[in-house]
C-alpha cells in the first residue's frame, strides 16, 4: 500500500470521528502509520498541522449545518 492510501484511510478514520473525540493514535493505526508518519503526512497532503485540520473540518462542518438552517443566529 502506497503513502496516499495510507493517508487516506488515516483521513477516513478522521472524518468518521468529526463529531467526537478523535484519537491521534487510533487514526494512524487506521492508516497502518506511526503517529509521527501521521504528522508528516498530513502536513504534507494539506499543508496543515492534524490537529489543524480537524480544527478546520468541524468548523466546515458547523458552518455549513448553520447555512442549511436558515435561521437568524441572533
Amino acid at each position: 500500500m502506497d503513502t496516499a492510501a495510507r493517508f487516506k484511510k488515516s483521513i477516513s478514520y478522521i472524518e468518521e470521528h468529526l463529531h467526537s473525540e478523535i484519537s491521534l493514535e487510533l487514526a494512524a493505526q487506521a492508516g497502518y502509520i506511526s503517529l509521527m508518519q501521521l504528522y508528516r503526512d498530513c502536513y504534507t497532503y494539506t499543508g496543515h498541522s492534524v490537529k489543524e485540520y480537524i480544527r478546520k473540518r468541524r468548523l466546515s462542518v458547523a458552518l455549513a449545518l448553520i447555512r442549511a438552517a436558515e435561521l437568524p443566529l441572533a
